[in-house]
């Protein structure tokens, strides 16, 4: 199952458009806020895709797609237990602790954050449970980043990342 994973568009939604032109194949859009009005947006240019949303610390309203988000959220798919969250609340600027620390809180196999506006993929193996962490980057941007995860039945997951450079 090919998902999307995108964070930060600050009202600049053009970037996430053309990534959903290019991965009309996706299942799963993750929207991890900062932006959250675009995914109104973009949600009619893949009308197949799930698309899940968070609140980041830019965005002040709380509704999208018809549904309040919240700041932090929790999906189970295909056997991988996926946080996702803006990544403010757990001090994600100045590092990883506290994601680390949201991940054995709610046992998670993933956590996708942002609000860091920088791409990265981390697989942390220092407790009983390893874990991944993915940051998607900015969309919001005139090189866009965005993330690709990949999921598998019984295969770890695949992460990569895509931009507009």
């Amino acid at each position: 199952m090919k998902c999307l994973v995108f964070s930060d568009s600050h009202s600049y939604y053009y970037n996430m458009s053309r990534a959903l032109s290019l991965h009309r194949d996706a299942e799963i859009v993750f929207f991890l806020g900062d932006g959250l009005s675009d995914i109104d947006y973009v949600s009619r240019d893949l009308p197949n895709a799930k698309f899940l949303a968070v609140r980041g610390n830019c965005d002040m309203r709380r509704l999208a797609l018809g549904v309040l988000c919240e700041k932090t959220e929790m999906i189970e798919i295909i056997g991988k237990r996926i946080v996702y969250t803006h990544g403010d609340l757990y001090g994600a600027k100045y590092g990883t602790a506290g994601l680390e620390k949201l991940a054995l809180e709610k046992d998670a196999d993933i956590v996708l954050y942002g609000h860091t506006h920088i791409p990265a993929t981390e697989y942390i193996s220092d407790y009983e449970k390893p874990f991944y962490l993915f940051n998607p980057g900015c969309i919001g941007s005139s090189s866009g980043t965005y993330g690709i995860l990949t999921l598998t039945e019984g295969a770890e997951p695949l992460f990569s990342h895509g931009s507009f450079l």
